[in-house]
């Protein structure tokens, strides 16, 4: 389950269990059999306080759930773009370097067309497939790892291509200790 939607659950439970039914019909007789007006009144109004502000939380954690569902829905407008883009972009893709032949690249598109139908799509959201996290963070990762790989070294890859630079130079060492291998690595380069 999602931490954030596992988050939620405990968070509404806990809202829930606060003020049961029974426990708030105990709270109201307790309170009446003091038979201290004020002071009924008083405890009426906390109990009243409380009750409001756990709904608004049950509220807040409804609207919660009904966002994290939102975002794990694509609407119909969205299932028709994809629909609609995908095949020719993958038919494109197919023909430059997939495939060899057009009637390949027919059986590469008669497996695929299926799978990003509108009804795959719908029927893959109704049994709760997310599109966004299963493709499209997976795609995101990707792309950033990418970026990032032809941008400038970074701490781990500076500190890895010190410690190859070392080793290089330990191999060095004991090439030039051994004279077989010296002899060997001069054949080699072509001395």
């Amino acid at each position: 389950m999602d931490p954030e939607i596992a988050a939620l659950a405990i968070q509404f439970a806990a809202a829930a269990g606060r003020n049961t039914a029974q426990s708030i019909a105990e709270r109201i007789h307790a309170a009446k059999t003091r038979r201290q007006d004020e002071q009924t009144i008083a405890e009426m109004d906390d109990i009243i306080r409380e009750l409001i502000k756990d709904k608004a939380e049950i509220v807040g954690i409804a609207q919660a759930y009904e966002a994290a569902l939102v975002a794990q829905r694509i609407s119909d407008d969205d299932v028709s773009y994809i629909t609609s883009s995908m095949v020719p972009m993958i038919e494109n893709l197919a023909k430059s370097s997939l495939v060899k032949t057009d009637g390949d690249v027919d059986e590469v598109l008669d497996l695929i067309k299926p799978i990003i139908s509108a009804e795959a799509i719908k029927v893959l959201q109704l049994i709760g497939f997310d599109f966004r996290k299963a493709i499209g963070q997976p795609l995101t990762d990707l792309v950033a790892r990418a970026i990032a790989s032809k941008s400038a070294p970074s701490a781990d890859d500076a500190t890895s291509l010190e410690s190859l630079r070392m080793r290089q130079t330990i191999v060095i060492y004991e090439v030039a200790q051994d004279k077989d291998a010296c002899d060997r690595l001069d054949h080699l380069l072509g001395r």
